[in-house]
């Protein structure tokens, strides 16, 4: 695998999770009366990561691929 390839993947793969963690907080309110502690806490954390993961993506897109916005 290439080093092009490799740095695809962990773009995939920032941006799944990120997805992911954002459908989280967003469905956790019509799944549970009062959302558990512990994702009340790491709201900050996983709304910074889901933002890291959405800078990388533009980043990718932008610099590798020359792409505009």
């Amino acid at each position: 695998m290439s080093g092009h390839e490799i740095w695809h993947v962990v773009v995939l793969a920032s941006t799944l999770f990120g997805a992911a963690g954002l459908a989280i907080l967003l469905l956790a309110p019509l799944v549970f009366e009062s959302p558990p502690p512990g994702l009340a806490r790491s709201r900050p954390v996983v709304l910074g990561l889901v933002g890291g993961a959405a800078a990388l993506l533009i980043a990718e897109w932008l610099g590798v691929h020359g792409g505009s916005l």
